[in-house]
């Protein structure tokens, strides 16, 4: 698809990204770094918090980009999460196609942000609708996964051979473009291989070579790493063997295509899930059977190895059902992820939680959409407010939840009160406190319970605490009958790395606890003892 007037427009395109583009993004490879049992994506040399905005699935084409960069920059993300499609990308076996990438990274260049792409390749939501048409229309030679009666479903077979080379084919052409083109700039930063992987329509594949695998004994480096027995895949895993089984076939199959991928450019490298949460329990009707699911995730880990992390496509605004998720995925073995979430103003908070948990980021999906309701202005005005706080400091909070010195308070309602516990000080965190003057005994929390707050422990006695719709006091632990008191606050910002007072705090604005309301503050606190 070469033609001279394309190739003007993309040497002219260069010349304009080499203008813009932020001379940071010329630094050393990204790469996530597991250190005591945390976790840091290091970016351009140190580590790098993603707050991302995740475009729409139709979205990553040159015509309807443009339309995008407005909503990208209402919600100050520093990163774009944008799709890449196996159709648009080969069009014909080996013939590539990379308008659509030129396109992403050359305006991502021009907006200042970094981008991570998602292969929409075998799977796609459980399915393989963004496959080519080729691959498509040939099932004698790119075979359908079957059901248990036989009946192909919209599923690639991850038992066919053709199947995994060709994918691995796309995606190491994929990557070798990205090196080319992003090599030292490093504007992409992250590749999610697949999306939501796994099988809609049945629990697992029964082509006659996923019937043979299925038949015999569980592979004895997967029953070692899982502490599981020899025997075959229903001896082991009773009742579960179907879905253990797909997320085996499935999870390898993935494996070697990132593998393929980076044995050119070894870009970090992570599979979002399509999860088993809110009550559902039906694999394969539920969600997708053999994803990364809770259930089957010491199976992946232990399989995926070239798969750097685990992300979470976590769509829920309730406390109880999105923390459990996080607590589910965040381990030793893998960082907290959010790889997608709800443009809704209700989860907002849990970018905090995400963040205390040590997590690396928080993508908001389908951030460009064309409605421009109420709700949507209040998403985007709860999100973006979080990202601006965040987005000032945040080398400064990736690097301390990297060495987990972060700390947060969300909101739960009916419960206005919580206390952190910061080595000899306590920060006792309230909801629904007036902004000035004493608290009411009974708290009432806020109408939406959505406050937060975000303390960053500098040193013992140096703290960095921004929050909204929140009130924090300092108090010392005085069994060595010492008191506590502020020594100092500052409001202030964080510009190119370096700390800029705006004012000091004193007074009105400390006597009774330090009040977040819903403009962005961040505040350096100074604690002593007398």
């Amino acid at each position: 698809m070469f033609s001279l007037a394309r190739f003007r427009y993309r040497l002219w395109a260069g010349c304009l990204c080499a203008l813009f583009a932020s001379p940071s993004f010329a630094a050393e490879l990204p790469r996530l770094v597991q250190q005591h049992g945390r976790f840091a994506l290091f970016v351009d040399g140190a580590p790098y918090t993603v707050m991302a905005a995740q475009l729409h699935n139709s979205s990553a084409w040159p015509d309807t980009l443009p339309d995008t960069w407005r909503s990208v920059e209402a919600l100050h993300a520093n990163t774009v999460e944008a799709p890449v499609y196996w159709e648009q990308f080969e069009p014909e076996p080996g013939h590539l196609d990379t308008t659509n990438i030129d396109a992403l990274i050359d305006q991502s260049r021009q907006h200042g942000v970094h981008l991570i792409l998602l292969w929409f390749g075998s799977w796609k939501n459980g399915q393989m609708h963004y496959a080519p048409g080729w691959i498509k229309s040939d099932p004698a030679h790119y075979p359908r996964a079957l059901d248990a009666h036989g009946e192909p479903v919209e599923d690639l077979s991850p038992y066919a051979a053709s199947n995994l080379q060709a994918d691995e084919k796309a995606f190491a052409a994929l990557m070798r473009y990205l090196k080319q083109k992003d090599g030292e700039q490093h504007t992409v930063i992250m590749v999610q291989v697949e999306n939501e992987p796994g099988m809609i329509g049945g629990i697992r594949d029964h082509s006659t070579a996923a019937n043979a695998a299925f038949h015999s004994k569980l592979p004895s480096s997967l029953a070692a790493a899982l502490h599981r027995p020899d025997g075959s895949w229903s001896d082991v895993f009773g009742t579960d063997a179907d879905e253990m089984f797909n997320a085996y076939g499935i999870s390898r199959y993935i494996d070697q295509v990132a593998a393929a991928g980076k044995a050119v450019y070894p870009l970090p490298m992570y599979v979002n899930t399509w999860l088993r949460y809110k009550g559902k329990h039906l694999p394969g009707d539920d969600y997708p059977s053999g994803g990364a699911t809770w259930n089957v995730l010491d199976l992946w880990k232990a399989s995926a190895p070239h798969i750097d992390l685990i992300g979470t496509d976590l769509y829920t605004t309730d406390y109880g059902e999105f923390t459990k998720v996080v607590d589910q995925y965040a381990r030793p073995d893998n960082p907290a992820w959010i790889s997608e979430t709800g443009d809704e103003a209700g989860n907002a908070p849990y970018f905090f939680y995400v963040l205390a948990k040590g997590g690396i980021g928080f993508s908001i999906f389908g951030v460009d959409n064309a409605d421009d309701t109420p709700a949507l202005q209040a998403a985007t005005a709860a999100h973006a407010r979080n990202f601006q706080l965040v987005g000032a400091m945040q080398r400064q909070v990736a690097k301390a939840a990297f060495d987990g010195r972060l700390l947060a308070a969300i909101e739960l309602r009916g419960q206005p009160k919580k206390t952190l516990d910061i080595g000899r000080w306590q920060a006792k965190v309230s909801f629904g406190a007036p902004m000035w003057g004493d608290a009411p005994a009974e708290l009432p929390g806020n109408p939406s319970a959505d406050g937060h707050l975000l303390i960053v422990r500098q040193t013992d006695t140096e703290f960095l605490v921004c929050g909204v719709d929140a009130r924090v006091e300092f108090e010392r632990h005085n069994d060595d009958h010492r008191h506590g008191q502020l020594l100092r606050v500052e409001q202030g910002s964080f510009i190119d790395g370096q700390w800029h007072m705006q004012r000091l705090w004193n007074g009105d604005e400390t006597d009774y606890g330090l009040n977040f309301g819903s403009r962005p503050t961040l505040l350096r606190v100074t604690v002593g003892s007398y």
